[in-house]
C-alpha cells in the first residue's frame, strides 16, 4: 500500500484530489490532508508517508519551504509539486529540492494514474532495499535474543552485545525496541525474573542462590527488581507462590 498525504489549501481541490487517487487504485491510501505548509510538516512527520503532494501558494508556510523543512530532518518521502500552468517557473526551484515530480493543474484521471504510475516505479528500488533492511534488523535481534536466553546469567549490557555483533549500542537499542517492543534493558530484566520465578516455584533453593543463578551478584538488588516485576518480593513468591489471594 502506497501511503499519500496531500497538502492543499483549497478544500473542493484536496479532497478532490485525494478521491480520485484512491479511486484509481485500492492500494493507494491517503493517509491524511492539510491547508498549510505548517500542518503539513507536522501530518508527514506522524505519518511518514511514501508521497507527498502539495500545493506551493498556501498560507503560513509554502510548499517549498515545508519541503525544504522536511529534507533538513531526513525526511525520505517522494515530493511531488501540484502546479498552475502561471507557476510552473516558480515550481522549478523544486528541482534543488529534490522535488521528484509534478502535478499540473487542471488535474485529469490520466494525469494523476501516469503519475502514480511513475511513482511506483521509483519507489520499487527503496521498497527492495527496505525489505532488505527490516529481515537484517530481524535477524539481528533474533540472534541478541538467542544469546540472552543461553547467557542471561552473566553479566550482559547493551554496549558488550553490540560490540559482539558489530554494530553501535544506539542502532541495536533502537532495533531491538522496534522489534520486541520494549527495551533492551526491560527485556534483559523480565527474562531473568522470569528464570528466578521457575527456581522459587522448584523449592528447595536459597534466595541469594536464585538470584546469583538469575544473574544478580546483588541480592538485595535482586530483590527490588523482582518485587518491582512481580509485585511481590521473592521471600513471599517462595511462600505462596503463583497464588496471590494468600499475599497480603
Amino acid at each position: 500500500m502506497l501511503k499519500v498525504v496531500i497538502v492543499e489549501d483549497e478544500y473542493m481541490a484536496q479532497t478532490g484530489l485525494g478521491h480520485l487517487i484512491e479511486k484509481i487504485n485500492p492500494e493507494y491510501h491517503i493517509a491524511g490532508y492539510a491547508d498549510n505548509g505548517c500542518d503539513g510538516m507536522v501530518l508527514v512527520k506522524e505519518v511518514k508517508p511514501d508521497i507527498v503532494i502539495t500545493d506551493i501558494k498556501m498560507p503560513r508556510m509554502n510548499g517549498l519551504e515545508m519541503i525544504e523543512s522536511l529534507r533538513k530532518i531526513h525526511m525520505d518521502c517522494l515530493f511531488v509539486i501540484l502546479s498552475g500552468y502561471a507557476e510552473f517557473s516558480f515550481a522549478q526551484q523544486g528541482i534543488s529540492l529534490g522535488v521528484t515530480d509534478y502535478l499540473l493543474k487542471p488535474v485529469t484521471v490520466q494525469k494523476i494514474k501516469d503519475l502514480m504510475e511513475r511513482l511506483e516505479q521509483k519507489l520499487k528500488p527503496v521498497r527492495r532495499e527496505a525489505k532488505k533492511e527490516e529481515a537484517v534488523y530481524s535477524l539481528l535481534v533474533t540472534k541478541v535474543i538467542g544469546y540472552i536466553h543461553e547467557h542471561y546469567q552473566d553479566k550482559l549490557t547493551l554496549d558488550d552485545l553490540a560490540e559482539r555483533y558489530k554494530v553501535t549500542p544506539e542502532y541495536l537499542s533502537r532495533m531491538f525496541s522496534r522489534e520486541v517492543g520494549r527495551p533492551f534493558v526491560n527485556y534483559l530484566k523480565e527474562y531473568r525474573i522470569g528464570k528466578a520465578k521457575e527456581m522459587l516455584q522448584k523449592g528447595n533453593r536459597k534466595i541469594y542462590e536464585i538470584a546469583f543463578e538469575a544473574g544478580y551478584s546483588d541480592v538485595k538488588y535482586f530483590c527490588r527488581v523482582f518485587k518491582e516485576v512481580t509485585g511481590v518480593s521473592p521471600k513471599k513468591y517462595l511462600q505462596y507462590g503463583e497464588n496471590e489471594d494468600k499475599i497480603e
